[in-house]
């Protein structure tokens, strides 16, 4: 029943528009000032008496002439039907008055003249009217050519946006150039009140009073203020909500200049704008909700694969501890020697295990927070690469790992655990994913202005496609051995960047993989 009243309310609504459309057309067209029939008598008389002097000399025949000609240009001067009628209503009776012999009476003597008299009079009414609807069409196809450019126009330029600010000053400049207005938007968070400032954008602002006013826009979801017809219409701002089917986003203000009158027409095409800009808008709300709803998503499955990550790489090192220990108090096994050995070297390396683990979290805040600050000294490359090898000596197994470092590398100024740091990742993802009997190098090599550090491996290499995101955080390449947080390459890049250096990964020619290290001189 409710749906029914609505759509009655909504059809008399559009009735009731047609309506007053229609009226308003019948009254351009026809009603004028009476400015306008004055000066179309005015015409009439001045060429009268124009006409009058020299009658004698061209004839009473050519008079009516002139005169249709007369009244063919009064619609090029915009008079209306209405005082084109009165001309050609007045230019008959003063033809028949003063040129048509019997001279100042209104009665013809021949029945020629009174036919023309009759032709006349229906030429020249005729011909005035349809000049003048040829006139009016011309005035509305214009009129609706610049609608349709401004439509277009808005419509083009609303596509182009791509935030809400974008097409809030986008649709604020078009609303301004168009109904030269000044023009406000106002948003909403929650569908039922109002942000309490305007956007940027703005081109002016309100008070409490009228931001009350805009408040009643929003909530009933109809167009407020001036030129409206309910309790807030001696506002001198009209407010239009900017609202769909399935949401309320805010409202447009426009404050028009002094003595404008919006014409239906212009009323139709501002209800068009508003459609449009609040289209954008949702258009704009949903892509900032579907990007939330995936970076939602994204870290859920981020905070998902960390918790993954660091629980078994957590529960490995911490079990090997625990079983190591446990082993330790057995009596059975207290003199046994190289038992304990072995025990104490299981849980040495878990405990490695474990610390890099803690760095590597904590590096990786440090890294995404942007608080990295570098302690530069004067260190020995050599004693860089040497100290990071015998840190992953005890997880290399039978590995063999080679160091080649020329004479003339020299010192770097660089922060020594950082990028040592970055050598100890490197080097332990080489051992993690390549099998024991195979050979790890690492060399170091002068340019001009760099220092070249290549850690290579004889072992599978990468597949070509996966290369280029090795270095991304959680990152590991499918296929390969469980284990790890993914975070090694990408704390190590991170490292050599902070330096101002390069680290890149590929396949060697011979077989196997190498990361290259390139780093300036000149830091």
């Amino acid at each position: 029943m409710e749906t029914t009243i609505k759509n009655c309310e909504s059809n008399n609504s559009h009735y009731e528009s047609m309506r007053r459309g229609f009226k308003s057309l019948i009254k351009r067209i026809w009603v004028a000032s009476l400015t306008k029939y004055f000066l179309s008598g005015l015409i009439i008389s001045l060429s009268g008496f124009a006409l009058y002097l020299i009658h004698p000399h061209i004839g009473y025949q050519s008079v009516s002439l002139i005169f249709l000609f007369i009244i063919s240009l009064l619609p090029l001067l915009n008079f209306k039907p209405g005082p084109i009628f009165f001309a050609a209503v007045m230019s008959a009776l003063v033809w028949n008055f003063y040129f048509i012999p019997p001279y100042y009476t209104f009665r013809i003597g021949k029945v020629e003249d009174a036919m023309m008299f009759l032709m006349y009079f229906v030429i020249a009414t005729v011909s005035g009217l349809l000049i003048s609807r040829i006139r009016t069409q011309q005035v509305l196809l214009n009129q609706k050519e610049r609608r349709t450019s401004a439509l277009y126009n808005l419509t083009r330029d609303l596509s182009s946006s791509r935030s809400l600010d974008e097409v809030t000053a986008c649709a604020i400049n078009h609303l301004k150039s168009t109904f030269h207005a000044e023009v406000v938007f106002i948003y909403s968070g929650n569908e039922k009140n109002l942000y309490t400032t305007a956007h940027n954008s703005s081109t002016f602002t309100i008070d409490e009073a009228e931001r009350n006013i805009a408040q009643i826009a929003l909530l009933s979801s109809e167009k407020v203020g001036k030129f409206t017809h309910n309790v807030s219409s001696i506002s001198p701002i009209t407010y239009l909500p900017l609202f769909t089917k399935n949401r309320k986003y805010g409202i447009a203000g426009l404050l028009f200049p002094d003595g404008y009158t919006i014409e239906p027409d212009a009323e139709s095409l501002l209800d068009t704008f508003i459609a449009l800009i609040s289209a954008a808008v949702e258009r704009e709300y949903l892509t900032d909700l579907a990007k939330n709803n995936l970076i939602i998503a994204k870290s859920e499955k981020l905070y998902k694969t960390l918790f993954d990550s660091i629980s078994h790489e957590l529960k490995t090192p911490i079990t090997t501890i625990i079983g190591a220990i446990s082993s330790l108090k057995d009596d059975k096994i207290f003199g046994n020697k190289n038992f304990i050995t072995q025990l104490i070297d299981e849980a040495g390396i878990a405990s490695e295990r474990l610390k890099r683990l803690v760095e590597n979290l904590l590096d990786i805040t440090r890294l995404e927070r942007g608080n990295l600050k570098l302690k530069k000294e004067w260190h020995s490359i050599s004693d860089l690469l040497n100290s990071s090898i015998s840190r992953v000596e005890t997880e290399s197994q039978s590995r063999k790992i080679n160091c080649d470092v020329g004479e003339e590398i020299g010192m770097l100024n660089f922060d020594y655990p950082l990028l040592e740091q970055a050598i100890i990742n490197i080097l332990h993802n080489s051992i993690e994913y390549t099998s024991p009997e195979c050979r790890i190098d690492v060399t170091a090599k002068r340019k001009p202005d760099l220092i070249i550090i290549t850690i290579s491996d004889n072992g599978k290499g990468f597949p070509e496609n996966e290369i280029k995101n090795l270095f991304t955080k959680f990152y590991r390449i499918p296929g390969t051995k469980a284990g790890g947080t993914g975070l090694g390459l990408s704390i190590a890049k991170g490292f050599i960047e902070a330096h101002g250096g390069t680290i890149k990964a590929q396949n060697r020619p011979g077989g196997g993989a190498e990361f290259i290290i390139s780093l300036s001189t000149n830091s």
